[in-house]
C-alpha cells in the first residue's frame, strides 16, 4: 500500500485560505479575469493533489467466527440500511485513529450501497478472510472552477482458504470539501498507509 503526495507546492492552511478568500472574490476580478485587487495578483491555478490506499483484514479461522459473520449479514439483509456517513466514519476511525470497528452493520454498506434486493453477501467459511481497502483521492485548488473534493473508494474482498478471490464489492463515494469537517479530506489522504488485520470475533 502507498501514500502519493503530489503538491505544486507547500502552503500552510493559513495561506490556502488566504488564496481561497482571494480567488474567489469576484470583486478582485475584472470579467475579463485579470486581477484588480489590492497587491500582486494570486497564484489561483496552483493545485494540490493527494492520494492514499491501507486495508485491514478479517480472518476466520474457526467455524464460530465465519457463522457468527454469516448470521449478522442475514440480520443486516433483512433489516438493515444504507449510510454513506458510516463507511465516512469507518475510513475515518480507521485511516487517523486505528479505532474503527469493523462490525457487519457498518461493512455492509461497502457491498449492499443503496440497493439491498437480491444481494449476494460474502458468506465466510473456516480459514476465509475478508480484505477491506481504503482508498482516497483528494483535490484542491483555490480556484473556484476546480473543484475541490474528496473521492473515498472502499472495497471489500472475501478470499477462499487458499486466498483465491470469492466475490469483490466496492463502493465510491464523492464529497465536496466544503461538505466535510475542515482539514479532514487532506488527513485522510495524507496519512502513511496501513496495512493490518485482526480475527473476526
Amino acid at each position: 500500500m502507498e501514500t502519493r503526495v503530489i503538491r505544486s507546492q507547500k502552503l500552510s492552511l493559513r495561506e490556502k485560505k488566504s488564496l481561497e478568500i482571494q480567488c474567489n472574490n469576484r470583486l478582485n476580478w475584472t470579467d475579463g479575469g485579470h486581477w484588480m485587487g489590492v497587491g500582486k495578483a494570486p497564484d489561483c491555478d496552483t493545485r494540490e493533489r493527494l492520494k492514499s490506499k491501507s486495508s485491514h483484514t478479517l480472518t476466520f479461522p474457526t467455524d464460530q467466527s465465519a457463522n457468527k459473520w454469516n448470521s449478522e449479514w442475514e440480520k443486516v439483509i433483512r433489516h438493515g440500511g444504507y449510510l454513506a456517513s458510516a463507511l465516512l466514519g469507518l475510513g475515518t476511525g480507521f485511516i487517523a485513529t486505528s479505532t474503527a470497528s469493523f462490525s457487519v452493520s457498518v461493512i455492509s454498506g461497502v457491498v449492499l450501497g443503496e440497493a439491498q434486493a437480491s444481494v449476494i453477501f460474502p458468506r465466510m467459511e473456516r480459514g476465509w478472510s475478508y480484505e477491506i481497502i481504503f482508498e482516497y483521492d483528494f483535490s484542491w485548488s483555490p480556484h473556484p472552477f476546480f473543484g475541490n473534493r474528496l473521492i473515498q473508494t472502499i472495497t471489500g474482498i472475501s478470499r477462499d482458504h487458499q486466498g483465491k478471490e470469492v466475490l469483490v464489492n466496492s463502493n465510491t463515494q464523492k464529497y465536496d470539501l466544503d461538505q466535510l469537517p475542515d482539514g479532514l479530506g487532506r488527513l485522510l489522504a495524507s496519512s502513511p498507509p496501513k496495512v493490518t488485520s485482526s480475527v473476526y470475533s
